[in-house]
């Protein structure tokens, strides 16, 4: 008879506690940062590291002890987990601008710099310009509603 194997559920995150390093995956979004599509990647991985409670550590709301603190070696793991996140999420490319940053919370506010802010606007003009080129034409009205929305 087979034995049935139960999904292993990490207790240490759905308390909130911060665990070590049981079990966590390197990837936690599928999406991958590429030169354009910063939006949507920062959200998702920003869900990702949310849900495993790390989310303080690209905010900037849990910096770095002391290297004296007795804390420091517990921060210091769950950066570097937070680190290999990141640098498992960016094409291969972009890896080498944020591979020697000491943090990830430097890690995140790089790729924001270089990404975020001009990919708004860029992304802004991009919108307008398809929605002024687009026409109903053959498309029933919902057809071209949802070119509208997309």
């Amino acid at each position: 008879m087979a034995e049935e194997i139960a999904p292993k559920t990490d207790v240490a995150i759905d308390a909130g506690i911060a665990p070590k390093s049981e079990n966590l995956p390197v990837q936690v979004t599928p999406i991958r940062l590429t030169k354009d599509n910063y939006l949507s990647w920062s959200a998702a991985l920003e869900i990702g590291i949310t849900s495993r409670g790390r989310l303080p550590y690209i905010t900037g709301d849990k910096p770095a002890p002391s290297k004296i603190d007795p804390q420091w070696a517990n921060w210091a793991l769950e950066d570097s987990q937070v680190k290999v996140w990141i640098i498992s999420s960016v094409s291969a490319d972009i890896q080498p601008l944020i591979l020697r940053k000491p943090t990830s919370f430097e890690m995140w506010n790089v790729l924001a710099r270089m990404y975020g802010r001009k990919k708004r606007v860029l992304r802004t003009y991009q919108i307008k310009r398809s929605i002024y080129a687009l026409k109903q034409g053959d498309l029933s009205v919902a057809s071209y509603y949802a070119a509208l929305k997309t």
